[in-house]
């Protein structure tokens, strides 16, 4: 990285030449804040006095690229113009008495004489002699390759999203011409709607970034087709593989469409509640029916009665309940299992 070092003492520069003057008038705030700044290893800069003229550290260099050294002792304003419109009101109040704290400031920059994206997280608190602010402190990370990092990962994501729902699609198309003639209707419908579900599960993924999706995002989507009013979720934050999110969204969507179709959602009285909860490293996930028809279990296990009995993990950690007042189930698993892919 190109740079040139800093004087090795602070008799080393000019300081007369500028408007803090020679390093033996400077007060003991002032030489306290070039020590401050000398000893950190992170990334600082401070200003003083009326100009609000610019003092660095080592660290700070790379930031400036080519304006380094001649940016030493000038004023602010000057060696940053092409973003002074951007950070005059933080640094404003800083000198007001505030301390400012910011995330991910883009600022197009020019270091190597070319504008630049960049982006910055830092701090600034203010700076007194006495009762008097005299300038600010700036500790500053650039976070540039990070945000861009993540905005292309954000972007494969998307793209690979896009992807499994057009596959999905296909599939579906795939499927129901193949499907055509067969005199099962309901079992077609059936398979055509697990696919919306597994499509369901892939916005949830697409909303966090692909670092797994929530739980109760996972749950809240696999259930958007039914009217809110008569389900109700329950339950904290719980991170789940996009493996496992797919397979949670195939159980609730099974749940649902039972419920809708001879459970407490058949009926207009009838209602879900659905709640989760960590205990012990271990999730508990229960799927409550009420005020619907009476529940008579089924005489044979298909396919959908497979699918719920292997859990939402496929741990097989399930427990289904037809208790003639509202159908219930239980799932239970580890959080680690939750986030295996």
């Amino acid at each position: 990285m190109r740079s040139c070092p800093m004087p090795k003492s602070i008799d080393e520069f000019d300081w007369a030449s500028t408007p803090l003057g020679p390093v033996d008038s400077w007060s003991p705030a002032l030489l306290t804040t070039y020590q401050i700044l000398m000893g950190t290893g992170f990334a600082a800069c401070a200003t003083w006095g009326a100009e609000q003229t610019l003092l660095y550290n080592a660290a700070y260099i790379p930031f400036l690229g080519a304006r380094h050294p001649g940016a030493l002792g000038q004023p602010i304003d000057v060696v940053w113009r092409e973003v002074w419109d951007d950070i005059r009101p933080l640094i404003k109040q800083a000198l007001d008495g505030e301390r400012v704290y910011l995330e991910d400031l883009p600022l197009v920059v020019e270091r190597w004489g070319a504008p630049e994206e960049t982006y910055w997280t830092f701090s600034y608190s203010p700076l007194r002699d006495g009762e008097r602010i005299m300038g600010m402190l700036d500790i500053a990370i650039e976070t540039t390759g990070r945000v861009k990092a993540e905005r292309h990962r954000q972007l494969l994501v998307e793209e690979s999203g896009h992807r499994v729902k057009n596959t999905l699609a296909l599939v579906q198309s795939v499927a129901r011409q193949s499907l055509k003639d067969v005199a099962d209707r309901e079992s077609v419908d059936r398979f055509e709607e697990r696919l919306l579900a597994l499509a369901r599960a892939q916005q949830a993924l697409q909303k966090s970034s692909g670092h797994g999706g929530d739980l109760g995002e996972v749950i809240s989507l696999a259930l958007s087709h039914l009217t809110s009013e008569r389900v109700e979720l329950s339950g904290s934050p719980v991170v789940l593989s996009p493996r496992v999110a797919q397979a949670v969204s195939l159980v609730i969507h099974e749940l649902a469409t039972n419920a809708f179709k001879y459970g407490a959602l058949s009926v207009a009285e009838g209602g879900v509640a659905v709640h989760w909860d960590v205990a012990d490293s271990r999730l508990v996930l229960t799927w409550i029916e009420r005020g619907g028809p009476e529940v008579i279990a089924p005489k044979k296990n298909g396919f959908g009665s497979k699918l719920l009995r292997r859990g939402l993990t496929g741990e097989g950690a399930a427990e289904l309940s037809y208790d003639p007042e509202g159908f219930r189930a239980a799932f239970s698993t580890t959080l680690a299992s939750l986030q295996e892919d």
